[in-house]
């Protein structure tokens, strides 16, 4: 909600922290011994969602995170042919 409220405001630097924040608590709840080996948490999708939809509306997507694939956001692909 935190993302979503920033990215309505067009905060861009309120969007990155909350991101940043975002990823942290997903890094913290998916590092528990019982839940690390589950592939949910390889990806955290809410905020993927919300930072495609930040970088679609031009919102600089400066956080970097093995749970953020940066591909996904730009969407490009290894060995993409062009179209």
């Amino acid at each position: 909600m935190e993302m979503f409220h920033r990215f309505v405001r067009k905060d861009h630097a309120g969007f990155t922290q909350a991101l940043t924040t975002a990823l942290q608590w997903h890094k913290e709840y998916w590092s528990e011994e019982s839940r690390m080996y589950q592939a949910s948490g390889l990806v955290a999708l809410a905020p993927l969602a919300m930072a495609c939809i930040a970088h679609d509306a031009g919102i600089p997507i400066e956080v970097e995170s093995e749970y953020l694939p940066a591909v996904l956001i730009g969407r490009n692909w290894c060995g993409e042919f062009p179209t």
